[in-house]
């Protein structure tokens, strides 16, 4: 139930359709004066949401940079889906923007901080389960000449909680006992953390980040309205929605 419960919420919290929303309200009123009002907020909450230099601060506050780089060695690192899935047309495995915790944990990898890659992830799809996300990391890996022995899947996880739990049962049945290195978004961090008290020892290695801390002060970027602006809030919503709801789920 709340798998699917989620999903109907992910596509509430679109930006879009909440500007959508005002603006058709505006057509529908016959008061000339809510009218105005409400075509007004719809401009003004558009201006908001597709605002680079206004998101860009909020990812600021909100990312954790927990560790950009390594000081020493764990024995697993485990990689939280979300950024491939295995395109069955190409008959290869793709990757998305997020595939930055791939790649960090493969430099890891190779320079012997991690001895073992660990992904996390099955399937969020509501229709296609039988592709899972971590089998087709799994033979990419392989591919690119990284041991099976190297490998550790967990392919049954649908969001970040059950990342976490389904893991952790791994890791007791292989005898891991040590701190585990997360790798995962900046942005994504705050729930995971949320997510391993109790149930994890880890640090946590920050990827993709979207905040810039090197800020652009130019009028482009003050004032014209962005597609990828209104993307990235989306995702920023998405995490402070998960973070408040998994802070009573896990509590």
């Amino acid at each position: 139930m709340f798998f699917y419960l989620s999903k109907i919420l992910l596509f509430l919290l679109k930006p879009l359709i909440w500007v959508l929303g005002v603006l058709l309200s505006a057509i529908w009123t016959k008061d000339e004066s809510k009218r105005k009002r409400r075509l007004i907020i719809a401009s003004l909450l558009l201006f908001l949401l597709s605002n680079n230099f206004l998101v860009n601060e909020a990812f600021l506050i909100y990312e954790d940079r927990d560790k950009t780089e390594l000081d020493s060695s764990y024995e697993v690192g485990l990689v939280l889906g979300g950024f491939s899935k295995e395109d069955t047309s190409l008959n290869r495995t793709v990757f998305f923007e997020a595939n930055d915790r791939l790649m960090q944990a493969l430099r890891a990898y190779k320079k012997g901080l991690i001895k073992k890659i660990m992904i996390s992830s099955g399937n969020a799809s509501v229709f296609h389960t039988q592709l899972k996300e971590g089998d087709a990391v799994h033979n990419f890996l392989l591919e690119i000449g990284v041991p099976d022995s190297a490998i550790i899947v967990e392919n049954q996880s649908r969001n970040t909680l059950e990342n976490i739990q389904f893991s952790r049962r791994i890791l007791d049945s292989l005898g891991v006992k040590s701190k585990i290195l997360v790798f995962t978004s900046a942005w994504h961090i705050p729930r995971t953390r949320l997510c391993t008290n109790n149930q994890m020892d880890a640090d946590f290695f920050a990827t993709n980040h979207f905040g810039d801390p090197k800020r652009d002060y130019t009028p482009a970027n003050l004032l014209v309205p962005t597609a990828k602006a209104i993307s990235n809030i989306e995702i920023l919503l998405k995490e402070i929605v998960g973070y408040v709801f998994y802070l009573f789920k896990v509590s």
